[in-house]
C-alpha cells in the first residue's frame, strides 16, 4: 500500500495499517511521555507518592481518550484489559522521561 502525506492520518484512524491495540498501545505511550515530561519538570520537589498517584490516574484517564480514536473498549475486553495492555507502554515512557528530564532540570 503506498501511504502519502494527505492520507496518513486518515489511514491510521481507520484501522487499514494499525489494529485496536497497537492504536491504544500508542496512545499510552504519547500520554506516558507527556506525564513523564510535566512530573520530571513542572513537579519536581515534589513527594514520589504524588507523582506516582498522578500518573496512576493518568493511566485510567487515558482509557477514555482511547475510544476517541476510534478504539473500541467494549471489544477489547473491557476498561481493566487495556488498562493492562497499555500500563508498560506507559510506565516505561513515563519513567525514561521522568529520569531524563528530572537529571537535566
Amino acid at each position: 500500500m503506498n501511504i502519502t502525506y494527505k492520507n496518513f492520518l486518515k489511514v491510521i484512524i481507520n484501522g487499514e495499517i494499525m489494529d485496536e491495540k497497537n492504536k491504544s498501545a500508542l496512545v499510552f505511550c504519547l500520554t506516558g511521555g507527556i506525564t513523564g515530561v510535566i512530573s520530571g519538570s513542572v513537579l519536581k520537589g515534589t513527594a514520589s507518592e504524588l507523582i506516582l498517584l498522578i500518573a496512576i490516574m493518568v493511566i485510567y484517564l487515558t482509557t477514555y481518550i482511547v475510544p476517541l480514536i476510534g478504539v473500541n473498549i467494549e471489544r477489547m475486553g473491557g476498561r481493566r484489559k487495556v488498562i493492562t495492555s497499555g500500563m508498560f507502554s506507559f510506565l516505561m515512557w513515563w519513567l525514561t522521561l521522568w529520569f531524563l528530564i528530572y537529571n537535566i532540570a
